[in-house]
């Protein structure tokens, strides 16, 4: 029986499905840009591996210079980070497995900002204009961060022991590398905050009042592997 050469048949199912490939492509791109009158708040400045974004019930595929705006929904695949650099030129690196959502990012440096981790870490770098009396704040399930210009970093885990604390089973932990943040407990309103400087760290285990701060690394040395 004679060989058939698939060679051309191949080739002109490529030049076919080439186009519409294309099309598609920029279609999804188009449609994960800043809806027409709601200005973006920042953008995807940086992407390793894969992540995606949810808005409005659509979910898209996140690439570099992807539009953010508020109520964005973002989270990293295992392996992958991103960075989103806000228009004010604050930066959130979103770690692997990671969910995060932008509830509000004021244009007016005098209002307050909001974002909330939903699962994982996020790294923080916030910058404050000159005589801006607005509060930058991270939201967990447990914990409020609030800063003015430093960096940070906010972890919410689910599903393992806090360290100290063994039945407690969800808990934050904020770690400061620069300025100063003040952490406290949205559900319970009794606990008071906690004012974390350069250098230390605080953990919030369930409902119960954030730790005193203490040295980086120290709820590490006391459970490892915790984290």
């Amino acid at each position: 029986m004679a060989h058939r050469d698939h060679a051309p048949v191949t080739t002109m199912l490529l030049r076919i499905l080439l186009p519409f490939c294309l099309v598609f492509s920029m279609a999804s791109q188009a449609l994960a840009q800043a809806p027409v009158g709601q200005a973006p708040v920042g953008s995807v400045t940086e992407l390793e591996g894969t992540a995606r974004l949810w808005r409005r019930k659509q979910e898209f595929n996140v690439a570099i210079k992807m539009a953010v705006i508020a109520r964005d929904r973002l989270q990293t695949m295992p392996k992958s980070h991103l960075t989103v650099t806000l228009n004010g030129g604050s930066q959130l690196m979103l770690a692997e497995s990671s969910t995060m959502v932008i509830d509000d990012v004021a244009a007016n440096p005098r209002a307050d900002s909001t974002i909330s981790l939903m699962l994982g870490h996020v790294r923080a770098v916030v910058y404050s204009t000159a005589g801006a009396t607005s509060n930058f704040e991270v939201h967990t399930p447990n914990a409020v961060v609030g800063v003015r210009g430093t960096e940070f970093e906010t972890a919410y885990i689910e599903g393992k022991p806090c360290p100290g604390f063994p039945t407690c089973l969800r808990y934050t932990e904020v770690d400061v590398y620069k300025g100063v943040v003040e952490v406290r407990n949205p559900t319970n309103t009794k606990a008071p905050p906690v004012r974390v400087m350069q250098g230390y760290e605080t953990t919030v285990p369930c409902e119960m009042a954030p730790s005193s701060a203490a040295p980086l690394g120290m709820s590490e040395l006391g459970a490892p592997g915790y984290r």
